[in-house]
């Protein structure tokens, strides 16, 4: 499948503005699929098929002033302009269903300007053989035109005319991958808040010099601080059995005492009594 027609005319300097009229027209009129009357125009002695809309008459003749100002007044051998026809279609982002534009169809428009000399020959009309070969383009690449959508007399075909445009390579290069970084999260930054959860974590490995532990060591030493230790009747009387329920009870005791002092001081960092 070919998607680039390339014209090469050789045009007097004075006949470009007529000539690239002609061209535009008949690039339209072949390859605009929008529900539009249809008319003939005559330029330089040649009948062109053209399309009836004052929106894209104003558009072909602003690029033309503009192809002028940029080649023609500043004296140029040669210029270049492009006619990319594209699609419409949907693309879904991450919030949204946005638009993009897919390019299917590249007609480039190269005109050169022979030196203007006095009493030199005018080129001969090189519309007739513009146009027949631009005929037979399409002719024969019709399956590069994108289905007919929509249901209002308008299509999803949408088009660009560009003055000196980049390579045909660059403009249907393919879209470039997303950038990985907007595909994964950032790492999550570390908590700066203190919950009773994380403070009695944090705890369990408090320094030595902290005050539970200091407490927790002071019990190790002198079991007889303890009250309940030293007058509970399962430790001396009930035998090892009862000994070790014990024992369990007083390492919940511990762990619990741990726990509510940590959400003490959280509850007074808070503001909480």
């Amino acid at each position: 499948m070919d998607t680039l027609n390339h014209l090469r005319l050789t045009v007097h300097p004075a006949q470009v503005q007529p000539t690239l009229r002609a061209i535009l027209h008949a690039i339209f009129f072949h390859r605009l699929l929008d529900n539009l009357e249809p008319e003939t125009i005559e330029i330089a002695d040649t009948h062109i098929a053209s399309i009836n809309s004052p929106a894209l008459d104003k558009e072909v003749n602003a690029r033309i002033e503009e192809f002028c100002r940029e080649y023609v007044d500043k004296g140029a051998s040669t210029g270049e302009l492009a006619v990319v026809f594209l699609q419409r279609k949907p693309r879904k982002g991450w919030f949204a269903i946005t638009e993009e534009l897919i390019p299917w169809e590249e007609h480039l428009v190269t005109l050169n300007f022979p030196p203007v000399r006095y009493g030199a020959a005018t080129p001969p009309n090189p519309l007739p053989m513009a146009l027949l070969q631009l005929l037979t383009f399409c002719a024969n690449n019709k399956s590069n035109v994108p289905p007919l959508s929509g249901t209002d007399g308008t299509s999803s075909v949408s088009h660009q005319i560009i003055i000196a445009p980049p390579s045909h390579a660059e403009i249907f290069s393919p879209s470039p991958p997303l950038d990985p970084s907007r595909l994964t999260s950032p790492p999550p930054l570390p908590s700066t808040t203190t919950t009773p959860a994380t403070a009695l974590a944090r705890d369990l490995t408090m320094p030595p010099g902290s005050a539970v532990n200091e407490a927790m060591e002071a019990r190790e030493r002198d079991p007889s601080r303890d009250g309940r230790r030293a007058s509970s009747p399962a430790s001396t009387d009930r035998g090892g059995a009862f000994g070790y329920f014990e024992q369990a009870k007083d390492g919940l005791r511990a762990v619990g005492a741990r726990a509510g002092a940590v959400a003490g001081w959280t509850g007074r960092g808070a503001g909480r009594p």
